[in-house]
């Protein structure tokens, strides 16, 4: 089942030309990588998706609904993170989401557990009740996460998700986002990093000057390339799994000491 549907989608700033003519389509459980420079047009794509942006033409249709003719029936489906959090300084992070999953109608007791379920996983249980404006930029773009998938949105447009998260807290982020993508959401998710576009399965559209100028798998951009494929011998382990595999062993090595300490 298709979740996303833009055809022929462009945006005018003015004399500016955003975006122009882009055409994708994201499936239930898929997902779709935009790569490109900065003002490539992704962050423009991912607001008209959102129903955030009116195309100056073109269509958006999330599960068949269009973004231009009901904007907020889209805006419920849809959970957009964009690159700057935006979030509520002078409020508690565990307010901060618990306003925004009344926002999104959630019964009380549905979002106190998603909320507490997910501030452990992202390891901010101990700061929930410090206000945002203390935080630093990762704990920031974690909290911003949290509060664009609370509702269990059928497709999340997620622009540099990682970008401020330290190696570990990025691969939760991705751990995450994958097992919501294996419930059945869409992903479209913006990155410069083409490590993480070539580990996220799915299509990969890059994009320059506001234009796709191919859009396919792997596989598909290799041939598009006009490249003679290679392969090359890299040795292993990488310097980030020598980072995880030290940071997990610290991490369980303190938790056997604070239960010898409990039980004491």
């Amino acid at each position: 089942m298709t979740v996303l549907e833009v055809t022929g989608l462009a945006k005018r700033y003015g004399d500016v030309l955003a975006l122009t003519d882009l055409t994708v389509n994201v499936a239930e459980g898929a997902c779709l990588v935009l790569l490109g420079r900065n003002g490539a047009g992704k962050t423009t794509a991912l607001r008209c998706m959102a129903g955030v942006l009116t195309p100056t033409a073109g269509s958006v249709r999330v599960d068949g609904i269009d973004a231009a003719a009901e904007p907020a029936a889209v805006r419920e489906r849809v959970g957009l993170m964009p690159e700057l959090p935006g979030l509520y300084e002078r409020m508690s992070a565990r307010t901060y989401l618990d306003y925004f999953g009344s926002i999104y109608d959630l019964p009380a007791q549905i979002r106190t557990r998603r909320i507490e379920s997910l501030l452990e996983l992202f390891e901010l249980s101990d700061a929930a009740d410090r206000w945002l404006g203390s935080y630093s930029k990762g704990m920031r773009q974690k909290v911003a996460l949290i509060r664009a998938t609370l509702h269990r949105p059928r497709l999340i447009l997620a622009d540099e998700p990682t970008s401020a998260l330290d190696p570990d807290s990025a691969r939760r982020a991705w751990m995450y986002l994958k097992d919501l993508q294996k419930d059945g959401c869409a992903l479209v998710i913006c990155t410069h990093s083409m490590e993480e576009a070539e580990n996220l399965s799915g299509e990969i559209g890059i994009m320059s000057a506001g234009r796709a100028l191919a859009v396919g798998d792997l596989s598909e951009l290799r041939r598009k390339s006009g490249l003679q494929t290679r392969r090359e011998l890299r040795e292993l382990p990488t310097l980030q799994d020598i980072y995880l595999a030290i940071v997990g062993n610290h991490r369980d090595q303190h938790e056997r000491e604070l239960a010898e300490s409990r039980s004491a």
